[in-house]
């Protein structure tokens, strides 16, 4: 009977000494909530030529409604194939900043910006969160130019530098029709003699293929017959 009493009183003091040990700790304190918003030039998603200015990156980390004005983030980048890779950091907070970095397009590539989180004055503490993707789509860049003297020349420079490149040229008779095919030299310029027409001339375009890195692009040139031998000609 003593035995059977004193395991009732051994459980019902362990039972109490847990209860306790829960109270004690009393429910756990969950995170604010933050948001982080990110754009390049004012945009969410860009296509340029290569080389272009885009603009700088600009954001805020906020609670959904309140600027939040502690903790770090940082800029990833993702190229194409790859995973996402820490590139900026800014410590500064609520603005986002990370200076020139970014500003140009030298290839197809997305941004995030992953916020680390942070403690605020008193018991706030900020969770960590990831802002929007931003999609920077570049295109080869022709840099056309055009010129006629007793013959007319659709000529260039691309960007970026690759020694002989394939080059499509194509003329416009009811659609696009192929016209020549040529190839960068080893300085990365292009050069092709059109030939031009009377009345509302004729459009050249030259078509450089896509790859993973840059995507498709084209260059526009117009070659029309003034008089007997002035060329007007209107690359585009």
């Amino acid at each position: 009977m003593r035995t059977t009493k004193l395991g009732a009183v051994l459980a019902s003091l362990a039972v109490t000494a847990g209860t306790a040990t829960v109270l004690a700790a009393g429910p756990a304190h969950a995170d604010t909530g933050t948001k982080v918003t990110l754009s390049l030039g004012g945009y969410s998603s860009l296509t340029m030529a290569y080389g272009s200015y885009l603009g700088g990156f600009s954001g805020e980390v906020s609670d959904g409604t309140n600027p939040v004005y502690v903790g770090s983030a940082e800029l990833q980048r993702r190229l194409p194939g790859k995973s996402w890779r820490n590139v900026k950091t800014d410590d500064v907070m609520p603005f986002l900043n990370f200076g020139q970095y970014g500003s140009k397009a030298w290839g197809n590539v997305k941004y995030r910006v992953h916020y680390l989180g942070g403690t605020g004055t008193g018991t706030t503490t900020y969770a960590p969160s990831y802002s929007n993707v931003v999609t920077v789509h570049t295109t080869w860049n022709l840099h056309p130019k055009a010129s006629c003297t007793t013959r007319c020349r659709f000529y260039g420079k691309l960007s970026p530098k690759a020694r002989h490149h394939r080059i499509l040229i194509q003329v416009k008779h009811h659609g696009w029709k192929r016209y020549q095919v040529i190839r960068t030299n080893r300085r990365s310029h292009w050069s092709v003699f059109v030939k031009p027409s009377r009345g509302n001339g004729t459009y050249y375009r030259a078509v450089v293929a896509g790859t993973r890195h840059l995507i498709k692009t084209y260059a526009l040139g117009h070659f029309t017959i003034v008089g007997r031998s002035a060329y007007r000609i209107s690359p585009r």
